[in-house]
């Protein structure tokens, strides 16, 4: 039985711990200054070329660990490796070049035949043990520390199994290194947010759209919102969209079809493998079923006395120099318009009557005049105040704004997946500040059970670590850091991606808990997720040799054993898309 646990490769992999110490990774750019520490266990094995060539996958060893109640294994992933031969450690430049070059013979020539060649491991811990109870493995969180001389075994494929993959889970691609689907808890996938980060060209776009596919498919509740800056999204999920779905967009189409196409962003790879043509009559479909719809940033949302006095209370008390003379403001809030008048928190302001309006007039100038007229404050009431004097437009309930779309989920019968196009940056962060804020809103005080899952593309874009009043980014970043630290209680959740992850907001980042991680070029790209996420830098330097669909996936709660990294090929949503489109035409 232990043989189908461990991977002995015929007696081939015979291995031993030298060391384990702590690695400490100080990292200093413009945008500051991070250090990574981490463990690193140094392990010494027998060299032979088909172990060699085994090591270069992913993989897993149980390193002996003997202790009065038996022996366990720690259970530690393979980083790097490097072959050595003993006469490499006298091998110097300044040596003569015919000793070289018969040092150098002797070294080529020896390798799998000598005594004198090994393959020094560094392996990092899961801080997870496996014992063996009737032969087979039971695994449990441990943090003790191997002893040196001990030895260590290749984990075998079913054990690997065992290990990290939920029965009856969603696949979210195979193994690297095992060729076995990589299976997950999707609910807790989507429940505790999720982030994907990696450059130009690694597949983002297909890794989040199979992912919002397998979403969809297993919880009939869930319902996904995805803000598209790039124009990817819509034609990624066509065949989704055409089945039960929306598209937004603040653009005019006004040549329909054709001027839409345009603006998308269809991969070339797609474009090999189904014309153009076909793929525009689907796109057309769409249009003649009045799928695709205009999002109009100019629709006011309905402000209510209770939001009003929520978003006042929050932005006084806040501050040291407002707190005082605006808690006064607040309590004549309340005792004219909650006491004296009678209104209900869910008024808006523009239905009260001439006499209300002015009281409030009165209590927001009361509150101006102790800000500073260049505050946020101070140009939040300043617009409140003239949208609540204004003349509401007869027309404004039959345009569709974020507010408006945040309503539809009152509904049983929602849409299931909703694109909205924004190539506008500052537009796609007006259009998320007021979805979010009115959702969480509904949330709170209607009690509205329907699952909404938001997606960000280009993440960067909406919750960045530097951010402005004036392009509506101080806007989007309070929205979706509410959403990310609030909304899973509310069952509204966020799913973010990005290839930018040093200018992303710190707090945001640390909400997430699970990540995929591809290629990022920047070495402080990758140290920031290392720090963010306690996750190896060992491991997070093996992202680089990454090819374009291979991602290093880890999490806190939708995978068997809790943080450990796992590297995988993710399926091919173009596979998916080709193949449910040519069903939809055949029907």
């Amino acid at each position: 039985m232990i043989e189908d646990v461990f991977d002995r490769m015929g007696g081939k992999f015979e291995a031993r711990l030298r060391d384990q110490s702590m690695r400490v990774t100080p990292v200093k750019s413009k945008e500051g200054e991070i250090v990574v520490s981490s463990p690193v266990a140094m392990l010494e094995v027998k060299f032979d070329f088909e172990v060699f060539d085994r090591l270069h996958e992913p993989s897993f060893i149980g390193i002996e660990r003997k202790s009065p109640s038996g022996v366990s294994y720690l259970i530690y992933e393979i980083a790097t490796i490097k072959p050595v031969h003993f006469e490499m450690v006298g091998l110097d430049e300044r040596l003569p070049t015919g000793i070289r070059k018969e040092y150098l013979q002797t070294v080529g020539e020896s390798w799998g035949t000598s005594d004198e060649t090994w393959i020094d491991l560094w392996a990092v811990p899961t801080k997870y043990k496996m014992v063996l109870q009737g032969g087979m493995p039971v695994f449990s969180r441990e943090n003790s520390v191997p002893l040196a001389g001990s030895k260590a075994y290749l984990l075998s494929r079913d054990t690997v199994k065992k290990f990290l993959c939920v029965e009856n889970g969603t696949s979210i691609g195979n193994l690297l290194g095992f060729n076995i689907p990589l299976t997950v808890k999707p609910d807790s996938l989507v429940r505790y947010h999720m982030g994907i980060f990696g450059f130009t060209g690694s597949g983002k776009s297909n890794l989040m759209s199979y992912l919002i596919r397998e979403a969809i498919k297993s919880d009939p509740n869930l319902s996904v919102v995805i803000f598209d800056v790039a124009g990817e999204y819509a034609i990624n999920l066509l065949d989704v969209l055409l089945e039960n779905g929306e598209i937004y967009s603040t653009e005019n189409y006004r040549n329909g079809t054709a001027s839409f196409m345009d603006s998308q962003a269809i991969p070339e790879s797609l474009e090999e493998r189904v014309e153009p043509k076909y793929i525009e009559n689907y796109v057309d479909l769409l249009f003649k079923k009045g799928r695709v719809k205009k999002l109009n940033l100019s629709v006011k949302k309905a402000i209510t006395l209770g939001q009003l006095f929520e978003t006042l209370e929050e932005s006084l008390s806040s501050k040291p120099e407002t707190r005082l003379s605006g808690m006064r403001q607040l309590r004549r809030f309340t005792g004219y318009f909650y006491g004296s008048r009678n209104y209900d928190e869910s008024t808006g302001i523009q239905d009260l009557d001439q006499e209300a309006k002015n009281e409030l007039n009165s209590i927001l100038s009361g509150i101006m005049e102790n800000v500073s007229d260049k505050s946020n404050i101070y140009k939040q009431l300043s617009s409140i105040m003239e949208y609540m004097n204004e003349e509401e437009s007869s027309d404004q309930d039959t345009l569709t704004g974020p507010s408006a779309m945040a309503e539809m989920f009152r509904s049983s019968d929602s849409p299931r997946i909703i694109v909205n196009y924004v190539p506008d940056p500052d537009k796609a962060r007006r259009a998320v500040s007021g979805f979010i804020d009115e959702l969480l809103y509904l949330k709170k005080t209607s009690g509205i059970r329907k699952k909404v899952l938001i997606v960000l593309d280009e993440a960067q874009e909406f919750i960045p670590d530097r951010t402005r009043f004036e392009d509506y980014s101080d806007q989007s970043n309070g929205s979706v850091e509410s959403l990310l630290r609030q909304g899973r209680k509310y069952r509204a959740h966020c799913w973010i991606s990005t290839q930018r992850v040093a200018h992303l907001n710190t707090n945001a980042l640390q909400q997430l808990h699970s990540y995929f991680v591809s290629t990022l070029p920047r070495y402080y790209d990758r140290m920031v997720i290392a720090d963010a996420f306690s996750l190896s830098t060992e491991i997070i330097e093996k992202t680089t040799e990454l090819e374009t669909g291979q991602w290093l996936f880890v999490s806190y709660k939708a995978t068997k054993q809790k943080n450990v990294p796992a590297f995988i090929q993710a399926p091919n949503n173009e596979d998916i898309l080709v193949s449910n489109l040519k069903d939809i035409n055949s029907k």
